[in-house]
């Protein structure tokens, strides 16, 4: 949502929080702050926030409506804060935390946008000390209403983008990140942009690309079975998380060094499809088995059958190195000269 060279022209332009909870009794709705000198802690945690799954609203969504109406009347930002720390707090699970409930505008490179977040208060110890006819004794006490540094205490966050076609949705949920908790999803009242299948064959796809285009650095080790590498790698791991890929680029692409090129093309082309930072389970059968399994060897003899036949090929390893390869079969159909394409002849 927010680019990486503008991660450092964040500007809190508004900001205001209310307290929500489970309890109708946990909300307080309270009035707009000033971030004024603790600014930055806050534009750092909206800088954690902002490579999260892609949404987008749908047409009836209650926030789209209220930042519509933020946009053509600033004076309603409070009131409208308001309404939806009300109903985000309605639609709070038995199981939610006392938190806060923060909305921002943005100044972003330029650009407008709005960011909401759920801060679960975290309870931390302060203390302080006493001297008394010189002995010095430690007070503790415990503090509850706190915003503290910690990735956890970051519950849920949005950052939003208006459109001419309504709004864009970049959303974090610790939770549930690789499908974000369908209250949330409901409070925005956004879809994701993509589904599992479609995440699965993309970056299916953009792994290929990849170890075609380095197929010389990877080597035959890994271009002799690449579909099945792939496929292995969907059907073993439950998932893809941008920020933790190493175990699916090992069981592709083998180890890799961290200056690889492989590194560079594969994040390249996951940012070229703008799915550099969606977290999502795969839908195992949306890379399927292929059907057909194919051999080439050194001298160029290419053999393709179905595996339904596998039993009747057999390989066997040859002393001093190569392989004889033995095909039964109940008859030879077609035995005749191979008409090379022209493309293959120029």
């Amino acid at each position: 949502m927010i680019e990486p060279d503008h991660l450092n022209n964040i500007t809190i332009e508004r900001m205001i929080f209310h307290v929500v909870g489970p309890d109708d009794g946990n909300l307080v709705l309270l009035e707009e702050i000033d971030a004024g000198d603790h600014a930055d802690f806050f534009v750092d945690r909206i800088r954690t926030a902002s490579n999260g799954v892609m949404f987008d609203f749908v047409a009836a969504s209650p926030v789209l409506a209220s930042l519509t109406r933020i946009e053509e009347d600033a004076s309603r930002f409070v009131s409208e804060t308001k309404d939806l720390a009300t109903l985000f707090n309605t639609m709070h699970s038995a199981a939610a935390s006392v938190g806060v409930f923060l909305m921002f505008v943005l100044n972003v490179a330029g650009e407008r946008l709005y960011a909401i977040i759920k801060y679960d208060h975290e309870e931390v110890l302060s203390y302080t000390i006493e001297e008394e006819e010189d002995v010095r004794r430690a007070l503790i006490a415990a503090l509850t209403s706190t915003f503290v540094r910690s990735p956890d205490a970051l519950q849920k966050a949005a950052i939003i983008r208006l459109t001419g076609a309504g709004g864009e949705l970049s959303v974090r949920d610790r939770v549930a990140p690789s499908k974000i908790t369908r209250y949330f999803a409901g409070f925005l009242g956004a879809r994701r942009r993509f589904q599992p299948d479609q995440l699965t064959t993309t970056l299916s796809e953009i792994t290929k690309k990849t170890a075609r285009k380095h197929a010389g650095t990877l080597g035959p080790a890994v271009m002799s079975q690449l579909n099945r590498r792939v496929y292995d790698a969907v059907q073993a791991q439950p998932g893809f998380d941008p920020g933790n890929r190493e175990p699916f680029l090992a069981a592709v692409f083998g180890p890799l060094p961290e200056d690889s090129p492989v590194r560079s093309t594969f994040d390249k082309e996951l940012r070229n499809s703008r799915i550099e930072n969606e977290v999502f389970d795969f839908d195992r059968e949306a890379v399927p088995r292929p059907r057909r399994k194919h051999m080439v060897t050194d001298e160029g003899i290419e053999v393709i059958y179905d595996r339904q036949f596998e039993d009747r090929v057999r390989r066997e390893a040859l002393a001093g190195g190569g392989e004889r390869i033995v095909i039964e079969t109940g008859g030879i159909r077609v035995e005749d000269d191979y008409a090379e394409p022209r493309s293959r002849l120029r």
